[in-house]
């Protein structure tokens, strides 16, 4: 399993839990926050699409 497990991935797992604690604690910037995420997510997807 460890194997699999990059750098990337952990940074996009630190993103995605820090958007979310972000939008706990400021309920007005929710939207921005969900924004900040999707982009990422959508950046780390498609690093992984190999290039032709």
């Amino acid at each position: 399993m460890w194997q699999r497990f990059s750098t990337r991935s952990l940074i996009m797992i630190l993103l995605v839990l820090g958007a979310m604690g972000l939008a706990v604690v400021d309920e007005r910037f929710r939207p921005v926050f969900g924004d900040l995420a999707k982009v990422g997510v959508g950046g780390y997807l498609g690093q992984l699409i190999p290039e032709k």
